[in-house]
This record gives C-alpha cells, structure tokens and sequence, in this order.
C-alpha cells in the first residue's frame, strides 16, 4: 500500500469518525434547544451551530498541509493547526461525556424495567408525546447544559496549559536473573515522544532535559519521535538536545514522526549533538568487563512504512550479553521475546494521552494490545517499559496521564 493510499485511507477514517461525532452532538443540542428555549430561539441557536461546522473546513485543511512547506509557517501552526487541535479535543470530550452519560441513562432504564418486571407491575405504559416542561425545569436544564458545555470547551484549553506540562519522574526497579554482578544497580534514564513542534518547544524542550540530567542516568535512551511532523521543527531539538549528557552515552532510536519529517535529517542533527542513533544497528558497552549490548530497531510501521530490520540490528550482537532494545512501538514485544532481549523500552502510545480515571486509556494505536499500552510488561525473565512519553500528538491535552521521565534500575535476582 502506497503513501498516498495510505494518507487516503487514514483521512476517510478520522473524517468518517469526527463526523459521526458531531452528527450526533448536532441532534443532542437540536433536542435540548427545543426542550429548554422557545421555538424562535432554539431555531437561531441551531441556525448558528451550522454555521459553527464550517469549522471543519479548517480541520480538514490543517490535516492536508501537515505534509506540505506551509506547516512550517508559524502564523498557520498559531491561526489553524493549534485552535483546531483543541477544536478536535473538545468533540471527541463532548461526545465521550454525552455517550458515557447516556449509557448510564440505558442502564438506569434497564434496571427499573427489570424491577417492575420482576415485581409483577410490568412495564410503564408508552408515552405517545414528550411531556411539556414548567418553567423551572427548562431553566434547570438550559443552565445544566450550558455548565457543561462551558466546562467541556475549556477543560482541553486548561489541560493544555497545566497538565501537558506536568513531567513525572518515574523510578522503575528492574529484576533479572541473568543480569551480570557489574550492572547491578545500572540506571538508564527513558526519554520518548518528545515531539519538537508547535507543542513542544526549545524552552520546553530545556526544561524536560534540565529535569533528566539531575538523575544522574549512567545512559539515557531516547525511544523515538525526536520530532513531531516536519523539518523545521529539527532546529529547535537541536539546539536543546545539547544539554542531555550521560556516563555512557545517550542513545536513540527512530519513531514514525521522524519517518514523518526526514528520518535521516533527525538522525544526522542530534548525531552531530553527540547521541548514538541505533537505526536497525547495535553497539557494546563495556562495564566493568562485563558487556551491555544496546539495539536500536527503526520505526516498525506496516506495508512500505515498516523499517525495521532486526537481522541487521542484531547482525555480529554477542549472544551472550544482556540486551537492551530501542523499538519505539510496543507491539515489537513479540519479536523481542523472539529474540531474547532482557529489557525492551518503548513509546509510541503516549498512554492513551486522554484517560479514564486511574489511567485507563481511552484510545491506543490500534496495533497495539492494551496491556503494552504503558508501564511495565513482563515474559518470564524478559521485561519491557512503554513510556507515554513527554510530549503530546494531535492535541496539546493530557487527561489522568501526565507527561513522564522515567529512570530504570537494573537490578540482579
């Protein structure tokens, strides 16, 4: 499947979904207008609310010149690419808490059906009409429905601004039976998805290294999407990514945003800025005298966007040392386990970026299972990290998963 079909396919399913959504947020607010408002003035606010969809000629547009040398204009990543993201976050929340809201409304429904049912009473006769509202009512509902509609069109703008920048330092204990005496207590700091662009700066970028250094990581690995869609946005890392420094080198490995830019362009800025990109390829540490052998596996996408070539990556790899692989995306863990990897770090996910309470994620790439989604995996005496990262895709929003750091300690069984 080629680029242009793929762009094609991609397209037909965001817009198809996104449509869908504000189809049935439209009959939702024609519903309530005509419940809470007299009928020359629900007529105006649904008038108005078509004209509101004209948004979308803007969303589609931002998504076509992502791809293009306009992206690269801040005016049209401040005017367009920006305010439709949060125009994206706001209907894909308003209808989550809309379809959340009449799911428990079914089950409420289904359960008192079932208990006058079970009571013997039987069902309730069937309304032929909507029953008229008194005043007090439709002045409840007019003010419930703009409150929420109020919280629901700032709560991305808020998340935007305070918790996409909220970075937690994860320390994360690694056991191994294998692991040889001299990397007992072995620190490797994981950085993934920064994403260098309109929502993530040069400032921004500092600030996450200024939190990484302080750790004091013996190697810190990068797993991938340096950047977010496009070539200018290498500069910016480039300029910040000179701070990271590292006992043992810092190493990198590719993501599909790169791949979105110019994969080789990334490689060859932050190589010049001293970091060890390992694009299908390894090296060998030594510690000690003891050898840690660290892969790195290009973004392994599907059809022509896969690039990962793991007999070259491990081509001439001692067999015998403990192996810690790059991959970007979680989904490699079955070729990992194929290859007895002792740790696998990986990214990609973002968490699902926007969660349900206690970190559920929503949505996660499709390829992926949930349980790789984030944190810790494990396969007998093979372990894996997923990151969600530190920076955001799409839309600057983070819901129940903030942005993380994350510092791994090896440690021997």
């Amino acid at each position: 499947m080629n680029q242009l079909l793929l762009f094609i396919v991609f397209f037909t399913v965001i817009a198809s979904l996104f449509g869908l959504m504000q189809y049935r947020l439209y009959r939702l607010l024609r519903r309530w207008a005509a419940k809470v408002y007299s009928r020359p003035v629900s007529s105006t606010l649904v008038r108005r609310t078509r004209w509101a969809l004209l948004l979308n000629i803007f969303f589609v547009a931002q998504l076509f010149i992502r791809g293009t040398t306009f992206y690269d204009i801040p005016l049209i990543q401040v005017v367009l690419v920006y305010p439709m993201g949060l125009f994206f976050a706001m209907v894909v929340l308003a209808f989550l808490v809309t379809t959340a809201t009449d799911a428990l409304r079914f089950l409420k429904w289904t359960g008192s059906r079932l208990v006058r049912i079970a009571s013997g009473n039987g069902a309730n006769p069937v309304a032929l009409s909507e029953p008229l509202l008194d005043s007090g009512r439709r002045k409840f509902l007019r003010l419930g429905g703009l409150s929420a509609a109020s919280v629901i069109g700032t709560l991305p703008i808020v998340a935007s601004t305070a918790t996409a920048r909220d970075y937690q330092i994860k320390k994360i204990p690694l056991s191994f039976e294998n692991l040889p005496a001299a990397l007992e207590g072995f620190t490797v700091a994981q950085v993934s998805d920064i994403h260098s662009g309109i929502y993530m700066t040069e400032s921004n970028m500092r600030e996450i290294f200024e939190i990484v250094n302080p750790l004091n990581a013996q190697a810190i690995m990068v797993t991938g999407d340096f950047v977010d869609s496009s070539d200018s946005q290498i500069e910016p890392l480039y300029k910040a990514i000179e701070m990271l420094k590292a006992e043992y080198r810092i190493f990198g490995c590719l993501g599909n945003h790169d791949h979105f830019a110019n994969a080789q362009k990334v490689s060859a800025a932050v190589e010049q800025r001293g970091i060890t990109m390992l694009n299908n390829s390894h090296v060998s540490i030594d510690i000690d005298g003891e050898k840690l052998g660290v892969i790195g596996i290009d973004d392994a996408g599907r059809g022509q966007s896969d690039f990962s070539d793991w007999s070259k990556a491990l081509e001439g790899m001692n067999p015998d040392s403990f192996k810690i692989a790059l991959t970007h995306r979680p989904d490699e863990w079955d070729r990992t386990r194929l290859h007895a990897i002792d740790l696998t770090l990986a990214g990609h996910t973002h968490g699902g970026q926007i969660c349900l309470p206690g970190g559920v994620p929503i949505i996660t790439d499709a390829d992926c299972p949930r349980e790789l989604a984030r944190g810790v995996w494990k396969y007998h005496d093979l372990a894996g990290y997923t990151s969600v990262g530190a920076g955001s895709c799409i839309v600057d929003v983070r819901i129940n998963c903030p942005p993380e750091i994350v510092l791994h300690r090896l440690r021997c069984l």
